[in-house]
Order: structure tokens, then C-alpha cells, then sequence
């Protein structure tokens, strides 16, 4: 026996949405404005199915008409004032893209005028998200005052958020005069999610900015040895210890890199460096020569090559 189910034309459009028929899609949303021009989660869906489709003037034209819809007659005002949110987040998003920042900016501001002062939820956007997403703009334009006042409203919302503490330390770091508040960040997001390499990769780097080098390597290898089959991680951790002249660690850590990528030319080659500045000639030829075999021609290994060579001939003569 068949049913038949009568689809209003909002879920006609989403099921032709799903299925990639975005031309379908965008003629079914439009209709259902046609019918409710006040529902804003109308025009999100044309705004989503317009940017697929690469409409992208038309797609921002649909979404700030979804952030002024007014809802009217709507059943559900809370589903509605979500809509409008998403509305101008994807518009912000939008905007992001194109390079245009201060629009941006300007529909994150829209979007926290709807979103309560609470972090508390409207259907997946809080505003610890937004302020977060607002304070990136800021960046892009340089406002760096008001990237600081925007997530430190985030951080206020949501204390244990460990990517907020990143950026806080971040924006701190800029300001060589606030090196040690920023410091402070890293420490703490540190302390939030000791297991995330991520969050010892950034504080690694910005303890590299100080030309701190030991203790740089030091959180660079804790994030290797985090993920241990990262072999980006691996070379990463490899060449902070050795420009903290760690070189019989950072030798291990070559050889890891290696050994998780082993057609990669360039591991091959600064594992061979590292064997080479530790007086193990033979091996470090090897590690060259492979080198070369998966990447011919590059002129820094056979210029390293040769150098290895004739410490190796010299070698030889002086045991004659």
C-alpha cells in the first residue's frame, strides 16, 4: 500500500536541497516565501541553496531579508529568532569570504542584538559564538582593543573554553609589553586540556616567538608525542629541538618522521642534516641519497651530500 504525504514547498525545497537540486531547491523556497514572506527560515534555506549554487549576490540579498523577516503569525517565536541569528551569521560568513570585513562585523553585531545576554542557546548559536567569530574580524581589521573586549565577553560566557583562551593569548601576544599576561592564557588553556596538541603546538610556537627554544621543544614534542602518527608533528618537534641544539633528540625525532612518511624527500634530507651535525657520516649519505631518489635535483642535498662525502674521504685518508 502507498501513502502519499502532501510536502509543503519549504520541505520540498530541503529534500531537493539534500539531494543536490539546487536550481529545484531554490524555486521551492522561493514559493514558500511567496506564500509566508515573514518566515525567516525561509530565506536561510534560499540563502543556503543560492550560495551552493554560487549565486553569492543573490545569496546575500535572501539572508538579509531572513534577518529582517518579522515572524509574523509564527508558531514558534523562538524557532524564528534562531532563524534570523543564522540568518546573519551565514551572511557574516558570506561576507568573510568575499573579504569583506566590516560587513562582517556588522551582521555579527545584528546577531547578538537577537541573541540573549545569557549564554544560553537559540537552536545550535550562543553568544560566546558570535563574540568569538566577531573578535576574528576584529583581528582581520587590526582593532586589536576590540578584538580583546569581544572575546574576553566570550571568555566571561563560557570560563573553561579552551580555543578562547588561545585567542585571548593570541591577541596578547602581539603587544611585546604583554608577553607575560599572555603567557598567562596559554598556561591556563594548558592546564584546561593538557591532551589536546593543538593547544601545545600554539603555546610551542609562541614560547619559539620569545626565542625561548628549550621550552618551546618541549611542548612541540609533548604534541608529538600526543598524536604519534603525526608525522608533521614528528619533523615539527624534530626541528624545534634542534634549534635548541638538542640534536640527539631531535635526531630520534627525524627518524620518527621518517619512518611515518617514508616518501617524503624533505625528512629524508633534514634527518640526514641531523645525522650528518652528529658526526654519523655514513648514515647521514643515506639519508641524502634517499633524499634525492624521491626528489632529484634538489640542490640543498646535493650540495650537503657532497660536504658529507668529503668529510668521509677525509676520513679515510687520515686512518691510512
Amino acid at each position: 500500500m502507498f501513502i502519499l504525504i502532501r510536502l509543503t514547498k519549504r520541505n520540498r525545497g530541503i529534500l531537493h536541497q539534500n539531494q543536490r537540486r539546487f536550481g529545484e531547491a531554490i524555486k521551492s523556497f522561493e514559493r514558500a516565501i511567496y506564500f509566508r514572506p515573514s518566515m525567516a527560515l525561509a530565506y536561510v534555506n534560499l540563502g543556503t541553496s543560492l550560495m551552493a549554487d554560487g549565486r553569492l549576490a543573490e545569496a546575500a540579498s535572501a539572508l538579509r531579508a531572513g534577518a529582517r523577516a518579522e515572524g509574523v503569525r509564527v508558531r514558534d517565536r523562538r524557532e524564528h529568532e534562531a532563524a534570523r541569528v543564522s540568518a546573519l551569521v551565514q551572511l557574516a560568513s558570506l561576507h568573510t569570504q568575499r573579504g569583506h570585513w566590516h560587513k562582517a562585523l556588522s551582521a555579527y553585531k545584528d546577531a547578538l542584538q537577537i541573541l540573549p545576554d545569557t549564554n544560553a542557546p537559540i537552536v545550535g548559536w550562543t553568544r560566546h559564538n558570535v563574540l568569538s567569530m566577531a573578535s576574528e574580524i576584529y583581528m582581520q581589521l587590526h582593532q586589536w582593543p576590540q578584538a580583546e573586549h569581544s572575546i574576553l565577553s566570550a571568555l566571561a560566557l563560557a570560563p573553561n573554553h579552551v580555543a578562547t583562551h588561545i585567542t585571548l593569548a593570541q591577541i596578547l601576544a602581539r603587544n611585546a609589553s604583554r608577553s607575560m599576561e599572555a603567557e598567562l592564557w596559554f598556561k591556563k588553556a594548558v592546564s584546561l586540556a593538557s591532551e589536546d596538541p593543538l593547544v601545545r603546538d600554539k603555546y610551542g610556537m609562541f614560547l619559539r616567538s620569545q626565542r625561548r627554544l628549550r621550552e618551546s621543544a618541549e611542548q612541540l614534542v609533548e604534541a608529538a608525542r600526543l598524536t604519534p602518527t603525526d608525522s608533521v608533528r614528528a619533523a615539527s618537534a624534530a626541528r624545534a629541538l634542534r634549534d635548541a641544539r638538542r640534536c640527539r633528540s631531535a635526531e630520534r625525532w627525524y627518524a620518527r618522521a621518517v619512518e611515518l612518511s617514508p616518501e617524503n624527500a624533505e625528512y629524508h634530507s633534514n634527518l640526514g642534516a641531523i645525522l650528518h651535525l652528529n658526526g654519523k657520516y655514513v648514515a647521514a649519505a643515506a639519508s641524502y641519497r634517499r633524499a634525492l631518489q624521491l626528489k632529484p635535483n634538489d640542490e640543498i642535498t646535493i650540495t650537503n651530500l657532497k660536504r658529507v662525502r668529503t668529510l668521509m674521504s677525509n676520513q679515510r685518508k687520515k686512518s691510512l
